[in-house]
């Protein structure tokens, strides 16, 4: 990848070493003109990144699920700092709902972060060149939106609510005292909502309620 006054000044927001490797790696191997201004693990370094740099930055790569918040939360911040910077989604976590949250709060493309040489380079260049990139990786989105949507209507009311509770870091009994029933209940409530939702553990479940938008 080229370094020079006229690249693509880019900040990556990544929490995890390898995958910011990975598209290091992916990024040198492809046509794209780009250079990583900064690499940032969470959501507080990328907003000291983009206090920092302000305009300076051209493109922000940026994945959902972060340590400390969201993708959202860099978002917003961006909105403020880096006004002009274009935004790319590259996430495995972040569902369609949510997907189609950040798309119409702004961000300009989404992809894989499975992605290759030759297809980073044609949503990066589309991007730059003020095309906002569906692709694909949009398609999948829909399609993953619409899975969302059918799942969420065999829920009744009661365990979205568990869900919601789960996802905002209450315990068992603390859930049990909030709903007015047993922990025992509340077990059993789960194990129902586990099968309907596809998950094992509280975990998943609580990935699944920011990947379909039920807290953010």
């Amino acid at each position: 990848m080229e370094q020079n006054d006229k690249a693509i000044k880019i900040l990556m927001v990544e929490d995890q070493p390898i995958c910011r490797m990975g598209i290091r790696m992916t990024l040198a191997q492809s046509s794209v003109h780009g250079q990583i201004l900064a690499e940032a693990g969470d959501v507080d370094s990328a907003v000291r990144f983009l206090e920092q740099l302000g305009n300076g930055i051209d493109l922000i790569l940026l994945d959902y699920m972060l340590p400390d918040g969201t993708g959202m939360d860099v978002l917003k911040a961006a909105k403020r700092f880096s006004p002009d910077a274009k935004i790319i989604i590259f996430s495995g976590e972040a569902g369609g709902a949510i997907l189609k949250q950040l798309m119409e709060a702004g961000v300009n493309g989404f992809m894989s972060k499975s992605v290759t040489p030759e297809e980073i380079a044609v949503v990066i260049n589309s991007v730059m060149q003020g095309k906002d990139h569906k692709g694909e990786g949009y398609i999948r989105v829909e399609e993953d939106l619409k899975d969302d949507y059918e799942t969420m209507k065999t829920l009744k009311r009661r365990e979205m609510e568990l869900i919601t509770l789960c996802a905002n870091g209450l315990n068992t009994k603390q859930i049990a005292d909030e709903m007015n029933v047993t922990p025992h209940s509340i077990e059993n409530m789960k194990s129902t909502v586990f099968a309907k939702v596809g998950v094992k553990s509280t975990n998943e479940l609580i990935l699944y309620a920011f990947k379909v938008g039920l807290v953010s």
